[in-house]
C-alpha cells in the first residue's frame, strides 16, 4: 500500500477561512450581573482575633460563572515601624484552611495546609501566567521580574492598608460549567492562618476589613430555565465534574528509610504529588531538596522513592535521581513534551522547591483512567535517605462528580 493510497482515502473539508456560517449564539442568557457576596459573621478578622471567614452564596435565579468568583479585601499592617513583606505569589497563603458545602451539609471540597497547596500549585504554573496572576493579588512591585522570581511581590508599607485579591485554588470552581445558586447554594469558608505564614519576619501583626466575593451571575430566559427545573423533577441528575484534592501532612520518623502509608481511598486516584520540610525557613515557600549543598553526582544524589498501591509500583524500579524526579513531575503534568512549562529552574529544584510527581492515570489526560484505591489495596510512599527532612506533606489528586438531583446534592469520590 502506497502513500497515495493513504491520501486517496482521506476526506476534504472546507477550511475556516473559506466557511462563511454564523457563529453560535447565546439568546438564552438574558442577563449577566457582576454581583458582590458579603461574609455572613463578623466585620473584620485577624489570627489572634476571629480567623474564620464565611460567605453563603445563593441567587433565586441565577447562574453563577464560577471561574470568575475572586476574593477581594483589605490588608491593613498594624505594625507601626516594619513593612508587611509577603513572600508568597498570593494572598492565598494567608489561610489556613479552606471549605466549599453544598446546600449546607454536602461537602465539595476540604483542603488543609491551604496556602502550601496553593503555592505549591503556583510553582507548577508557567512563568508568564504567574507572572499575570500578580495583578491581581498582592500588587506590582518596583523589582525586575525574572524567570526563576516572575512575581516580585511588593511589601505594604507600616501603619497602612492595601487592596488585595486571590483566585481560588478550588477544582470545583474551575470546572467549567454554570452553577445554579437557586438549586446548588455554596458556601466558603476560609480560615486563616498565623501572622507570620505569608510574610517575612516574625513580628508581624495585621488585619482583614471588607472581605468579598465578586463574581459574576447569568440569568437564563424562563423557558431554558424550567427545561431545567423540570430535569430534576423527572428525577433525573445535573453531575459536575472535577478534581479533588485531599491534603496531609506527617512527621518523618526515620530519614535513611521511610513508609508512609495512606489509608484514605478513592475511587480513581490520579496523581500523587510530594513535598518535604526540615523545619527552616518558611512552610509556604521552602520545599526542602535532602541533598542540597552538595554536587549532583551519583555519590550524594542517593534518595530514592516508589509508590505502592497493593502489588503494583509506580515506578516499577526505584526513582535513583533528582533528575528522575525532575522528569516524573514534568510527565504528571503532561509538559515532558514540550508543549508547555513551569517556573521552576533546574537549579531550585535542587535546593528549596522540590517537589516529588507521579501520575496514576493509564491514558493522561483522559478521564475516568485513574487507579482505584478503594479496592482494599493499601497504598504506600517509600523513600531511601531523606538526609534531614522532619516533615512529609501529601497531596492526593482524584476524581470527583458533584451530583445535583431534586432530593440533594452527593460528592461521589
Amino acid at each position: 500500500m502506497s502513500l497515495e493510497t493513504h491520501i486517496a482515502g482521506s476526506e476534504d473539508r472546507l477550511l475556516d477561512s473559506l466557511h462563511f456560517g454564523g457563529k453560535n449564539s447565546a439568546s438564552y442568557i438574558t442577563e449577566r450581573r457582576q454581583v458582590t457576596f458579603a461574609p455572613s459573621s463578623a466585620s473584620s478578622w485577624k489570627p489572634s482575633g476571629v480567623r474564620l471567614c464565611r460567605f453563603n452564596l445563593a441567587d433565586m435565579s441565577g447562574w453563577l460563572d464560577a471561574r470568575t468568583v475572586r476574593l477581594f479585601f483589605t490588608l491593613t499592617n498594624l505594625h507601626a515601624t516594619s513593612a508587611l513583606d509577603p513572600i508568597c505569589d498570593s494572598p492565598a497563603g494567608m489561610f489556613r484552611r479552606v471549605r466549599i458545602i453544598a446546600n449546607g451539609s454536602s461537602v465539595i471540597e476540604d483542603i488543609e495546609d491551604y496556602g502550601r497547596v496553593s503555592q505549591m500549585f503556583t510553582y507548577l504554573l508557567p512563568s508568564n501566567r504567574r507572572m499575570g496572576n500578580v495583578g491581581e493579588g498582592w500588587g506590582a512591585s518596583s523589582t525586575v521580574p525574572t524567570f526563576g522570581d516572575p512575581v516580585p511581590q511588593a511589601n505594604i508599607p507600616a501603619d497602612s492598608s492595601r487592596q488585595v485579591g486571590m483566585a481560588f485554588l478550588s477544582p470545583f470552581l474551575n470546572q467549567g460549567k454554570y452553577i445554579p445558586l437557586h438549586m446548588l447554594p455554596l458556601t466558603i469558608e476560609l480560615e486563616l492562618a498565623d501572622a507570620n505564614e505569608a510574610f517575612q519576619g516574625t513580628t508581624n501583626t495585621w488585619e482583614i476589613t471588607r472581605p468579598r466575593l465578586i463574581a459574576d451571575v447569568c440569568q437564563l430566559d424562563q423557558a431554558l430555565a424550567n427545561s431545567y427545573a423540570q430535569h430534576l423533577l423527572q428525577g433525573k441528575s445535573l453531575p459536575f465534574y472535577c478534581d479533588g484534592l485531599y491534603s496531609i501532612k506527617a512527621t518523618v520518623t526515620s530519614a535513611s528509610i521511610f513508609s508512609f502509608p495512606i489509608a484514605r481511598g478513592f475511587t480513581r486516584l490520579s496523581a500523587i504529588y510530594c513535598t518535604f520540610w526540615d523545619g527552616s525557613g518558611n512552610w509556604l515557600t521552602h520545599l526542602y531538596q535532602p541533598h542540597v549543598g552538595v554536587v549532583n553526582s551519583t555519590t550524594f544524589d542517593k534518595m530514592e522513592w516508589n509508590i505502592t498501591i497493593g502489588s503494583e509500583k509506580y515506578p516499577i524500579f526505584n526513582c535513583e535521581s533528582v533528575q528522575e524526579s525532575f522528569y516524573r513531575l514534568r510527565l504528571c503534568e503532561q509538559t515532558h513534551g514540550g508543549r508547555d512549562a513551569f517556573g521552576i529552574t533546574p537549579n531550585q529544584y535542587f535546593t528549596d522547591k522540590f517537589i516529588i510527581g507521579q501520575s496514576l492515570e493509564k491514558a493522561s489526560g483522559s478521564a475516568h483512567t485513574g487507579t482505584n484505591t478503594r479496592s482494599g489495596s493499601q497504598m504506600t510512599l517509600n523513600f531511601k535517605n531523606l538526609e534531614g527532612a522532619s516533615t512529609i506533606h501529601v497531596i492526593l489528586k482524584y476524581e470527583q462528580i458533584v451530583n445535583l438531583s431534586g432530593s440533594g446534592t452527593q460528592v461521589l469520590d
